[in-house]
């Protein structure tokens, strides 16, 4: 179960608390809303708090930068719930914001408050980051922060998910929905607004409660009107009785009663739409119909009082959820069924009608009939006793079916039969449906061919020539001859020239299809152009051969080898340099050195530093006893350094550090890793944190060490334990706890925590659980200090002294030659 934050409006002066709570959202401040949390950040005990109204200013600044950055801000999808979100939040009543971590924060065993004081910290650095963005209006720096981290690709994919609706999802629905609230005086009831100005004297005997739209249906005098939560008056109190509104049509409606007969009111203008005529008038939901009963019989009208199913009948109706209406029929299982629009489609058993397209139905086989019958639009019998039936997709207007051993194609559009002249043999279905409409795969008297049918035409005409026809890209069919294949692009209406094969593009989002002729292969792209592929980009789309399946991949795989053994043993020369890479660490892995070296020469003779930082590497490892060449090896660093590679000058810093090919060096050492450290790579930057962590060849500094782990981190090298232990040094002890909460499985933080609770850095004095850390340490390492407080504590502490753990512990010391 995710742990919760908890958002409140309060008063700082006197602690007041809006009636509502604002949200509750998973772990963390969501990042489209951070801004609003970046204002005055302090903390509480468990609490945390902020400054409302400069934190909205700031949000405004922020979402007018994600406005203009992504062209959104004439947008309605977008402004409208922004503006929403944002009067809302102008409409609070309180100075400033508060957040309750109680539930994020009890998944730690670390204090409440300290938590609290550390998030704050955290909440300053990161708002920093926002600062910067609209300071520049410019995204970049929040992209590669915080998007990244985000789980999202974007600002814009955040703002577009369906739940968070740019932002307003976050929020409390009742913050926006309801603006207003009831309150009551003498024993009337009124409206105040969020800050408890009154907007409706206390003068009704009963508010009811505001529907989704804001209207509430409210008693005067005994009588009965509607009131919008603004305080607006929409109908007067002049009624017996009035139901609850509706919504139909984007208008909102009420049933209303004079003289105990019931009728329909236009809530906005009061006009009565449907007379007060009716015994009973309710609602069809998810129609928008309504049951009218008048002596004692039922009919169907919609909002204006026209009829749309006149005749009356002994029970209402009601709403099938196959998009139907029915009545049920006395006495048999059977139902009338009806659509939207009043067209009755006879009796039948619930379940067996389903919708074909433009109006018609099909009925399922069923007690009473044991074929599939057909419905047309206006009701009537298309035909019955079908044996197959063809329908294809949901934007098909057309369908096909099968009945004594012929097929039949029909065009729902033209209420026509097609191909009446043919004898239809078979039909064929694909999943190329879902990219074409209304187009079959016809065989008949002729052979195969490809027909539309609501053009009444054929894209292919049948012809016996075609061996097969099959579908192998969107919209693109390939045709077997008995002289080859060719292909008909449907959306283009291209027929091609014959080729020895086509298959489908090994690039899939970039590629349609690949073609074959004798020894020259093409490739059709999804613009539509047709490129003959060069000997270059073979081997790039050799990388790709497994996005090939079954045949396709057979003949793209005998066409690469017949090429090789055409070009013969040099044939990877003509590899572009990221094949030549690929290819080579492939060879790698599976212990092909010999052909990896070679693969790696020929990208050097072409000047590529990659390449010359991966065959030094082989040259200067013993991994490779065969190929070791310490000489060639750093011989390739230095060249690959010359131009500037970053891993090239790491590589050279490793060996004039540990004199391996170099006299041992430091200040060429450190020299080399600076340089690399300036060219981005992160490796070196965590190496120039070592040294100067640890302090062997140089200074000890701890200062320099943290600047370089911190530009390590932000490559993503993780140096947590070295950063827990600089801040431990340096007495930086909230800093210290962020780096100890990262050690999930607690292999280094266990013996910090014994140290902080044992002398009280950081955190309350606490000498049990300083005993439980120091125990948990020992599982994972040999802490002397540790070792040592166990002792004492067991042995001289008067409050935990016990005999037989200090034997433990003493034992575990002796066992493991720790100094007892």
């Amino acid at each position: 179960m995710a742990h919760r934050l908890y958002v409140y409006n309060v008063d700082s002066k006197t602690g007041d608390q809006y009636s509502h709570y604002l949200g509750e959202w998973n772990y963390v401040i969501p990042d489209l809303l951070f801004p609003l949390f970046s204002c005055d950040p302090r903390s509480k005990g468990k609490l945390l708090y902020f400054d409302k109204i400069n934190g909205v200013a700031r949000l405004k600044s922020f979402y007018q930068l994600l406005g203009e950055h992504y062209q959104l801000l004439y947008k309605k999808v977008y402004y409208e719930p922004v503006n929403k979100m944002f009067e809302m939040l102008d409409d609070l009543p309180y100075d400033t914001f508060m957040i309750n971590g109680w539930d994020v924060f009890n998944m730690s065993e670390e204090k409440h408050s300290d938590q609290a004081k550390d998030w704050v910290l955290q909440i300053k650095e990161k708002s920093r980051l926002y600062d910067k963005a609209i300071s520049k209006q410019n995204l970049e720096c929040l992209e590669k922060e915080i998007v990244v981290r985000s789980g999202y690709t974007s600002f814009l994919e955040m703002l577009e998910t369906d739940w968070i609706d740019y932002g307003l999802g976050y929020w409390n629905e009742d913050l926006y929905k309801d603006i207003s609230e009831s309150f009551e005086d003498n024993g009337l009831w009124g409206l105040k607004d969020k800050k408890g100005n009154i907007i409706t004297p206390a003068v009704y005997e009963e508010i009811f409660a505001f529907t989704e739209e804001g209207i509430a249906v409210v008693q005067k005098n005994g009588k009965y009107g509607y009131l919008r939560n603004d305080g607006k008056v929409l109908v007067d109190c002049i009624y017996e009785e009035v139901y609850d509104s509706l919504f139909i049509d984007h208008k909102n409606y009420g049933v209303i009663e004079v003289d105990q007969k019931s009728g329909l009111i236009n809530i906005a203008n009061g006009d009565i739409v449907i007379p007060c005529e009716y015994d009973e008038l309710e609602m069809l939901r998810h129609v928008c119909l309504f049951n009218a009963k008048k002596a004692g019989k039922y009919c169907l009208i919609d909002t204006s009082n026209k009829p749309v199913i006149a005749e009356s009948f002994d029970e209402p109706f009601e709403f099938n959820y196959s998009g139907l209406l029915y009545r049920r029929l006395e006495g048999i299982s059977k139902r009338a069924f009806y659509t939207f629009e009043g067209i009755f489609l006879g009796e039948h058993p619930e379940e067996v009608l389903s919708e074909i397209g433009e109006g018609y139905y099909w009925v399922k086989p069923n007690k009473f009939q044991k074929k599939t019958s057909i419905i047309k639009s206006d009701g009537s019998i298309l035909d019955t006793d079908i044996d197959i039936l063809m329908i294809l997709n949901d934007y098909y207007t057309s369908f096909a079916y099968k009945k004594a051993k012929e097929w039949y194609v029909y065009d729902i559009k033209s209420e026509e039969f097609r191909l009446k002249e043919h004898t239809i043999e078979n039909i064929h279905r694909d999943w190329y449906t879902q990219f074409m409409k209304n187009v079959f795969l016809i065989s008949d008297e002729n052979g195969w061919g490809l027909y539309n049918a609501a053009e009444d035409r054929w894209l292919l005409p049948s012809s016996k020539e075609y061996k097969k026809i099959e579908s192998c890209r969107e919209e693109i069919f390939r045709v077997t001859t008995s002289n080859g294949m060719f292909y008909f692009d449907q959306k283009t209406e291209t027929q091609s020239g014959i080729y020895d094969y086509i298959g489908e593009g090994i690039d899939y989002d970039k590629q349609m299809l690949c073609l074959y002729k004798g020894n020259e292969m093409f490739i059709l792209d999804t613009g539509r152009k047709l490129q003959q592929v060069s000997d270059h980009q073979l081997g790039a789309l050799y990388e790709k051969r497994y996005n090939l399946r079954g045949k396709d991949q057979k003949y793209f795989l005998d066409f690469y080898k017949g090429w090789t053994e055409r070009k013969g043993s040099g044939y990877e020369e003509y590899f572009d340099d990221d094949t030549l890479m690929s290819q080579a660490g492939e060879y790698t892995k599976e212990g092909k050195i010999k052909e990896a070296v070679k693969l790696y020469t020929i990208g050097i003779n072409r000047g590529n530093t990659d390449m010359m930082v991966e065959l030094g590497y082989i040259f200067v490892h013993g991994d490779y006893p065969e190929f070791y060449d310490l000489e060639k090896g750093l011989a390739l660093y230095e060249k690959a350094a010359s131009k500037d590679h970053p891993i090239a000058w790491n590589n050279l810093g490793y060996h004039y550090q540990s004199g391996v090919g170099y006299p041992q060096d430091i200040k060429k050492a450190l020299k080399c890793f600076k340089k690399s450290a300036e060219l981005g790579d992160g490796l070196a930057m965590q190496n120039l944190g070592l040294l100067y962590f640890y302090g062997e060849y140089v200074l000890l500094d701890y200062d320099l060490a943290l600047d370089y782990y911190k530009q390590a981190e932000k490559k993503f090298y993780y140096n947590d334990e070295k950063l827990a232990e600089i801040y431990y040094q340096k007495g930086d002890y909230a800093n210290l706890q962020r780096y100890l909460r990262k050690d999930t499985e607690g292999t280094y933080s266990d013996i910090y925590y014994g140290i902080m609770y044992d002398e009280g850095l950081g955190m309350k004095v606490s000498p049990k659980k300083a005993i439980k850390y120091y125990e948990k340490s020992l599982e994972h390492g040999y802490y002397p200090t540790a070792l040592s407080r166990l002792l004492y504590f067991y042995k001289d502490d008067p409050a935990f002294a016990n005999p037989e753990k200090y034997q433990y512990w003493k034992a575990f010391g002796e066992d493991n030659e720790m100094d007892v």
